[in-house]
């Protein structure tokens, strides 16, 4: 039993990743805080399907859940999937925090985060009396700030919506 205790104290240092077994002491590698740059980006909207002539809102929260604040957090909705079948309303633009911006077919928000503070970024569609797309009102929220959890390739449900539009 000596022998393999070494290695089991060992295995633990590695799985835990906080420092290095010398004898039976261990000594941290470096300091580390796994919450320090977390970012949680959720897209909502106030309708669960969407007519002809429908005005649908949207709502991206970006909230800093790290322990320290963030500069120059940003965000990309892409609306391609949106504006094949609505029209954005650039004037139903805004955020309370930090700065949104609308350049077709993208929504964009960039701002510092405390710790703790989010924003929150709104803007509206108008459904086209004839819709000509795919029938869907399909966004995606994307960021390449760190931590977050929509980085290009996210599957996460909260990164987008997609809502039904009748005929």
């Amino acid at each position: 039993m000596p022998d393999r205790l070494p290695r089991v104290l060992t295995l633990v240092a590695f799985l835990v990743g906080v420092g290095v077994i010398t004898g039976a002491a261990m000594v941290p590698a470096a300091p580390f805080d796994t919450m320090a740059t977390s970012i949680r980006i959720a897209e909502t909207t106030d309708r669960t399907s969407a007519r002809p002539g429908d005005t649908v809102h949207y709502t991206v929260t970006v909230t800093n859940t790290g322990t320290t604040a963030i500069t120059g957090a940003a965000i990309t909705d892409d609306l391609s999937g949106v504006t094949d079948d609505a029209t954005i309303l650039p004037a139903s633009t805004a955020a309370d925090a930090g700065t949104a911006s609308f350049s077709p077919p993208e929504l964009h928000w960039q701002g510092d985060l405390p710790s703790g503070a989010k924003a929150t970024i709104q803007y509206a569609v108008r459904v086209a009396a004839s819709p000509a797309g795919d029938s869907r009102l399909t966004s995606k929220v994307t960021s390449d700030t760190d931590g977050n959890n929509c980085p290009p390739a996210a599957t996460d449900p909260a990164c987008g919506t997609t809502t039904p539009v009748g005929r």
